[in-house]
C-alpha cells in the first residue's frame, strides 16, 4: 500500500515529536511553571449587571480525574435581572505541553448530552479578538449554548477543535526548544456557557458576558486571558 506524501509528512513529525519528547525526558529535568494564576480571583471579577448566583457549587463529573489534567480549576454562575445565567468556568496547567487539557464538548457528553458539532467563533472587543468554539448540547429540556478557548505558553490556540490534525502537530514544534532548556508552556482554559431561557432560542448570554467581562478588568487580567 502506497503512502502518501502528507501521510508520510505526517508520520515523520510524530516521529520527530516522539524523539524528541525522549530526548528531552533523558536528558533534562523539565520545570513545571510554579507561577498559578489566580483563576479564583479572575472568575470573581464581573461586569455590572451581573450577579454571583450563591449557593450553587459547580460539580464536574469528571471531578476525580481533573487534576490529572489540570492544576487549578475555578469556576462562577452569574445573573442578570432579565434571568439570563452564565458559567464561567476556568482551569490552568503548568504543563501545558503534555496536559492541554480536552475539548470541552466531552464534559457534556459525558453528563448525558447530545452535543451539536463545535464551530469556530471569532469574538471581538476594542482590544482585539479571541478565536473560540461554540457548540450547543441538549439534554432533556434543557439546552446550553457554550464557548471556549485555550491560551499556551501566552498565545491563543487556533483551530482547537482539530488537535491531531498536521497543523497542531507543527504547532507543537514550536515549544520545543522551551522544553530542551528544560521549560514547559503553561495552558489557559475559558469556558462560558448559557442555558436557554423558556423560549428555547439560541443566547447569545455568554457572548455579551465575555464582552463585558472583557472590558471591565485590568489591561493585565486581560492579556492574560485573551492572549495574543
Amino acid at each position: 500500500m502506497r503512502i502518501s506524501k502528507h501521510s508520510a509528512l505526517s508520520l515523520t513529525l510524530g516521529l520527530l515529536i516522539l524523539f524528541s519528547l525522549l530526548l528531552v525526558e533523558s536528558k533534562i529535568n523539565l520545570r513545571v511553571k510554579d507561577s498559578k494564576p489566580d483563576l479564583e480571583r479572575l472568575v470573581s471579577l464581573h461586569p455590572p449587571g451581573w450577579k454571583v448566583v450563591e449557593g450553587q457549587q459547580v460539580k464536574f463529573l469528571w471531578e476525580e480525574s481533573v487534576l490529572s489534567e489540570y492544576d487549578v480549576v475555578a469556576s462562577r454562575r452569574y445573573q442578570r435581572a432579565d434571568g439570563r445565567q452564565v458559567l464561567v468556568i476556568m482551569t490552568w496547567s503548568g504543563d501545558g505541553f503534555r496536559r492541554q487539557g480536552h475539548n470541552q464538548q466531552v464534559c457534556y457528553i459525558a453528563s448525558g448530552y447530545e452535543v451539536a458539532p463545535p464551530q469556530p467563533v471569532s469574538i471581538s472587543i476594542s482590544a482585539g479578538s479571541i478565536d473560540a468554539m461554540a457548540f450547543s448540547a441538549s439534554r432533556a429540556a434543557m439546552e446550553e449554548d457554550v464557548v471556549f478557548w485555550r491560551v499556551t505558553d501566552g498565545l491563543r490556540e487556533r483551530g482547537i477543535d482539530s488537535r491531531r490534525t498536521l497543523v497542531h502537530r507543527l504547532q507543537r514544534l514550536l515549544y520545543l526548544p522551551d522544553l530542551f532548556r528544560g521549560e514547559l508552556p503553561d495552558n489557559l482554559m475559558v469556558r462560558v456557557s448559557s442555558v436557554r431561557l423558556t423560549n428555547n432560542q439560541p443566547t447569545s448570554a455568554h457572548i455579551d458576558y465575555i464582552r463585558e467581562w472583557l472590558r471591565a478588568i485590568s489591561p493585565d487580567d486581560r492579556a492574560l486571558i485573551m492572549g495574543r
